[in-house]
């Protein structure tokens, strides 16, 4: 099932919207919850106040204290209760049953209760002191009195609600718009991507053509996609016509062989011959034969040397004294190094262990080492060098004295089929496959090799060492 970016990305926003106004519609609602208590708070001190304020001292001399009921001016709904400092009831209102023991008992100055559907909040003036207008008291002789003053929060809880109502629809109002604006952002913002994909789309193996869209390369994000899409492409046409370049050179190589054999056989057969012309027609056809060989191993090879390349070894490798395994390369060349009159020097400072498959490397070597001898004049020296070029790092120089490779074609050496010397015959000479090889085995082992040419040709292969090891108990 196909997901998609632009839903991801709008169901995102639209989600941390909703977040958002969730979380300011709470804000807003206990933030007005908090300031229309604090209003409320203070209209039943002013309404206690008052209540206070009707309360006096009768004319006769009774300390009983009377509320003048005519000054009060309340809602009926509301709930009043007055004892005074002896613990007497001096009034409540009718609608009222008392005070909640709970209440009294409390040393807060707020309360909250429920009173048949309503509920309420209220006040408690505690030790209120009663000032008569009438008559003039000492201090010493004023009355004190307990206040309780309870107002209904039902408008209050109404008004909340609306407040809240209208937070959560205007909220709702800015995440619809929100969601609309993103989602066009979103499509917007995505064309790029589009066009970058059509454009990505008409790439084929006869289509390499590859132009990335002005708007993909103004966005810092598609920028980079843009540029890799438009490199990979490139090394893609590159490896592609490569390979088709080594396709057709050795089907080439292969049909030139075939054909030199099919005619070396049409010639036997076309007349009748002596027993010594079939021998010597056979034997010139199995050279033949073995060229062919030849082709398709070195072709085989060198796909095995990719192979390995890009999927790593088969098998576990071992520790490979790089010393030894030259020396076993520059002895399987001595015959032809004799035969031409040059000869073979091996230089090593020390003894380097590297991770490598013995018969591969001794095919880098010998490569080497024959296209030197076969480059290099009649009595010259070709020396093979083993130094540590690092701490981690061993190299193997195989260096000759002969004419040396153009400049202009040394970019060209580790291609395949590749000929440097147009005079060497398809007899003497190789196939253009050894350098090839050369590189595709050392680069599977993460090394690399360089070709220098001036007055000779020096080839530099640089491959990683093991790490030394130390035992514990040895040591210890």
């Amino acid at each position: 099932m196909k997901t998609s970016i632009k839903t991801q990305i709008i169901v995102a926003v639209l989600v941390s919207q909703l977040l958002l106004a969730l979380v300011l519609t709470l804000a807003v609602v206990l933030y007005s919850r908090y300031q229309l208590l604090a209003g409320f708070d203070i209209m039943l001190e002013g309404r206690a106040d008052s209540v206070l304020a009707a309360i006096h001292e009768p004319e006769d001399g009774n300390q009983n204290l009377i509320l003048d009921r005519s000054r009060l001016n309340f809602p009926g709904r509301d709930l009043v209760e007055v004892w005074d400092d002896a613990g007497n009831l001096v009034w409540r209102s009718r609608n009222w049953q008392g005070t909640p023991a709970a209440v009294m008992a409390s040393a807060s100055a707020r309360f909250e209760l429920t009173q048949g559907p309503f509920s309420y909040r209220g006040i408690v003036l505690r030790k209120a002191t009663i000032f008569d207008d009438d008559e003039p008291q000492s201090p010493a002789s004023l009355r004190k009195v307990t206040i309780i003053y309870a107002a209904s929060t039902r408008e209050l809880n109404r008004r909340i609600f609306k407040i809240g109502l209208f937070a959560a629809g205007l909220s709702f109002l800015l995440v619809s718009l929100a969601g609309l604006f993103a989602a066009h952002g979103v499509r917007k913002g995505l064309e790029p991507v589009q066009e970058l994909a059509l454009e990505a789309s008409r790439v084929s193996a006869r289509n390499w053509s590859f132009t990335s869209p002005h708007t993909a390369r103004e966005r810092q994000e598609l920028a980079p996609l843009a540029e890799a899409l438009d490199a990979t492409l490139a090394r893609l046409h590159l490896a592609f016509e490569r390979e088709r370049k080594f396709i057709a050179d050795a089907a080439h190589e292969l049909k030139t062989s075939v054909a030199i054999l099919k005619s070396s056989l049409q010639l036997l057969i076309c007349q009748p011959r002596s027993t010594s012309d079939y021998r010597a027609g056979i034997e010139h056809s199995l050279e033949d034969c073995a060229r062919v060989e030849a082709v398709v191993c070195s072709t085989l090879t060198l796909a095995s040397a990719e192979a390995q390349g890009d999927q790593g070894p088969r098998e576990p490798l071992t520790a490979l004294d790089v010393v030894r395994n030259c020396q076993q390369a520059m002895a399987d060349v001595t015959p032809l190094s004799q035969s031409r009159g040059i000869s073979l020097r091996c230089i090593s400072h020390n003894s380097p262990m590297v991770k490598a498959d013995p018969i591969s490397l001794h095919t880098v070597w010998v490569n080497l080492l024959q296209n030197a001898i076969q480059h290099s004049p009649e009595g010259s020296t070709v020396t093979l060098e083993v130094v540590a070029s690092g701490p981690d790092t061993v190299s193997v120089i195989v260096e000759d004295s002969g004419v040396g490779i153009p400049s202009e074609e040394l970019p060209y050496v580790f291609d395949r089929f590749w000929r440097g010397d147009p005079s060497r015959s398809r007899s003497t000479g190789g196939f253009g496959l050894g350098l090839s090889i050369c590189r595709a085995i050392v680069e599977s082992y993460d090394g690399r090799i360089e070709i220098a040419s001036g007055a000779g040709t020096r080839v530099l292969v640089s491959l990683p060492v093991m790490p030394i090891v130390f035992d514990e108990n040895l040591t210890s």
